[in-house]
């Protein structure tokens, strides 16, 4: 996905969620991607709600989403569900064409898939599930669909047994006494908790046993007391990777790259503690209003790369672009940034010029220093918001709006390889957007 331009619309697909700028989703995928050569990136779109995630993918034009908390509940507001999804209560992959939005749930898969790929034979084995939540549905129809018996654990009683008796499985409380009785003859064990801490006291867990816990932020205490017993550990990070590469089948119609998304998914973040923001996005998109209102939230200094190239020149945009063209403007803006991307111990908010990123060393240096976040408006919104004075030079003549589109088409590639978070400004005051980028990042 590398060359110094990145121009030309590709298949853009997303996760939606809140939050969702944690999520290693964009580094499987773009890997899968540039492992097969396709022109499609990922991104991630912070929505305040499922509708509003939806949505987003919809005006952006986007091909499929992927769907994480809180918001796998989608199932009723999608045009229809795969018998599975239906199955789970759950959608966690969206598919749309020709106007309907199809969901799809790949988690089932993402179970089944970890234990196969390391090993593990599910069929004849009794197998323990802890939680009663959306995962725990998944990893119920996972184990029960490859032929386990299985027993469902919670700290709430009542909700295991309501669970249960969906499936026609077992269920048990926390309880230590009841824990004992029931994994008597448990062979796997799937931690579907949202937490680290311990559930399970760790005598209950024997070296014949296998164990994987969807909890991968850190090692929790199921995971490490089930190393210490001589278990068969599963990294939870396994669960993601395979229902990442169902998903991606389902987007792309093509065999998924195991091993390239497993290495990027067990890469470290790549960009650990920047503190810079930089706002990308069409002329028109907010990032004016937006880089005050995040200014005003967090003292920060704005730097607008326009408005930096126009005190060192000493002229005006579009009297530089007049004199030398947009070579040597694209020349001044690359001067900016690349001097922002090296000061790192002054963060500050960077608004960049809307073409920006069409270069490979912006993207690059702006990456490095901040998280940089694409404001996304629809052209309508943009056409309505920037001014007809023939201060946008690229707009200059007959058609504004269709080379507006035009633009936007050409930069697509550009935006998706350059952010980290998408966030609509659409029916949005700058404070909201601001307020919806701050809870992302902190």
């Amino acid at each position: 996905m590398g060359g110094k331009d990145r121009t030309g619309r590709p298949d853009v697909y997303a996760v939606i969620g809140k939050p969702v700028l944690h999520s290693r989703s964009p580094q499987m995928h773009n890997a899968a991607f540039g492992e097969l050569g396709l022109n499609a990136r990922y991104v991630r779109i912070a929505a305040e709600s499922r509708e509003e995630g939806l949505d987003i993918a919809r005006r952006v034009g986007i091909r499929g989403i992927n769907v994480t908390s809180p918001f796998k509940n989608i199932i009723d507001i999608v045009d229809g569900a795969d018998p599975v999804a239906k199955q789970i209560g759950a959608v966690n992959t969206v598919l749309f064409s020709d106007g309907k939005a199809m969901g799809y749930n790949t988690d089932a898969h993402g179970v089944s898939e970890s234990f196969i790929a390391n090993g593990i034979t599910i069929k004849g084995k009794t197998a323990l599930v802890l939680g009663a939540g959306g995962a725990a549905r998944a990893a119920v129809v996972a184990l029960l669909g490859s032929g386990a018996g299985v027993t469902i654990a919670n700290r709430t009683a009542g909700k295991a047994k309501a669970m249960a008796g969906d499936f026609g499985t077992g269920s048990c409380s926390l309880d230590a006494k009841e824990l004992a009785h029931a994994m008597a003859g448990v062979r796997l064990v799937v931690g579907c908790l949202n937490t680290g801490e311990r559930a399970i006291p760790k005598e209950l867990l024997r070296p014949e046993m296998a164990v994987m816990d969807a909890y991968y932020a850190s090692e929790s205490a199921l995971s490490k007391d089930a190393r210490d017993a001589g278990c068969k550990i599963i990294d939870g990070r396994e669960w993601l990777l395979h229902q990442g590469a169902k998903s991606f089948e389902l987007f792309t119609g093509k065999k998924p790259p195991v091993a390239a998304m497993r290495k990027a998914v067990y890469a470290q973040n790549p960009k650990p503690g920047t503190s810079s923001i930089a706002l990308v996005g069409m002329m028109g998109s907010g990032k004016d209003s937006v880089s005050k209102a995040l200014a005003a939230r967090t003292g920060m200094r704005v730097v607008g790369t326009d408005a930096e190239i126009e005190r060192t020149a000493g002229i005006r945009v579009d009297e530089i672009f007049e004199r030398e063209g947009e070579e040597g403007f694209r020349k001044r803006e690359r001067e900016v940034i690349a001097s922002l991307g090296r000061d790192g111990t002054n963060p500050a908010i960077i608004n960049c010029g809307g073409g920006a990123v069409i270069d490979e060393g912006n993207r690059n240096a702006l990456k490095r220093a901040s998280t940089v976040v694409w404001l996304w408006a629809d052209i309508r919104t943009i056409m309505a918001r920037v001014p007809k004075d023939g201060t946008r030079p690229l707009l200059k003549g007959a058609e504004p709006e269709k080379k507006l589109r035009e633009l936007l088409a050409q930069r697509m590639g550009a935006y998706c390889e350059a952010s980290d978070l998408v966030v609509a400004t659409d029916g949005k005051t700058p404070e909201q957007v601001a307020e919806r980028i701050l809870y992302e990042i902190h």
